[in-house]
């Protein structure tokens, strides 16, 4: 754990807050089909892949000795549940205006299931069992170092104030995004708890491997979410002619257009921080910042407001 974190002697906590789509319109960033489906890519995605990371969490938990750590975990993973909870209502929302999108869930699940414990149902040894699970909570160390990027830009840019997008899905996203930088560091530090203080050089080698995995997979799983949903709307369906280059230089006419979507190049760009030896992404966001926008949050503010009474 870095040691400013401990400093900080900040602990996490579930904020659950609920959200009701039900005046919520189908392009919810208005005039914008392309920024609406490419940010409600992450309702198809995200749930099913946070609800992997809190059970290789749990898994993980029984060996974290550390009283920080170990708290950390746990309000990660009740942070990360209520994540999960939160977009497959937001599912609703897309169901809501006739989008097919269960059977496409069923495949996610299934494909996450096949990295569980028991990867593609082969049973390990106890040693091999806990090399995986290294790998698996570097995966999670890997996507949330992505969620971390698209936080910090959401915080900075604050991309659908002033009337131009839903304020519920907004909300949203932007209490999400707010709580992913909140808690940005935690499967790092495990994996580098669990990795061992005598193994840093062989964690650092791993987790740059495991990165050229899931870079490509996480941008192919939001390209092809997102055109999953851009098929089934009139408005967008131009947009199913777009290569994966095509839409990826789109997010960047976009975000220096109207800032409503994160830039691919920049999520990028932010690798170079991964790729060296002393990162930790404590250094990639800001605690406060994010702790401010979450007490500015509608829904925070109610749920606030509910625990008083």
């Amino acid at each position: 754990m870095h040691p400013k974190q401990r400093l900080e002697n900040h602990y996490l906590e579930q904020r659950r807050v609920q959200f009701d789509f039900s005046n919520t319109p189908e392009h919810w960033i208005y005039d914008n089909p392309f920024a609406t489906h490419l940010i409600n890519a992450v309702h198809l995605i995200l749930p099913v892949g946070e609800l992997w990371m809190c059970r290789s969490f749990n898994e993980a938990l029984p060996y974290v000795k550390d009283e920080k750590l170990s708290a950390d975990v746990k309000g990660f993973v009740h942070q990360e549940a209520h994540h999960a909870s939160a977009h497959k209502i937001a599912q609703g929302y897309l169901r809501h205006y006739d989008y097919d999108i269960d059977q496409f869930l069923v495949s996610l699940d299934n494909i996450f299931k096949q990295i569980d414990a028991a990867p593609f149902g082969f049973t390990l040894s106890s040693p091999l069992a806990y090399r995986w699970l290294t790998i698996r909570i570097g995966i999670a160390a890997a996507a949330e170092h992505f969620t971390t990027m698209l936080g910090t830009w959401c915080l900075e840019d604050q991309p659908w104030q002033n009337n131009t997008a839903d304020k519920m899905m907004s909300d949203l996203m932007t209490w999400h995004l707010a709580e992913e930088v909140e808690h940005r560091s935690v499967a790092f530090d495990l994996y580098m708890y669990l990795c061992g203080e005598e193994n840093k050089t062989f964690a650092y080698l791993q987790r740059q491997m495991i990165m050229l995995a899931i870079a490509p997979l996480f941008t192919f799983a939001i390209y092809h979410c997102f055109k999953k949903l851009a098929q089934q709307d009139a408005q967008a369906r131009h947009y199913q002619n777009y290569g994966l280059l095509r839409s990826l230089a789109l997010t960047a006419i976009e975000n220096a257009r109207s800032k409503q979507v994160p830039s691919f190049f920049a999520m990028i760009s932010s690798l170079r921080h991964w790729v060296k030896p002393n990162y930790h992404p404590f250094y990639e966001g800001d605690t406060n910042k994010a702790l401010q926008v979450l007490n500015h949050s509608p829904a925070v503010k109610a749920l606030t407001k509910l625990r008083a009474c």
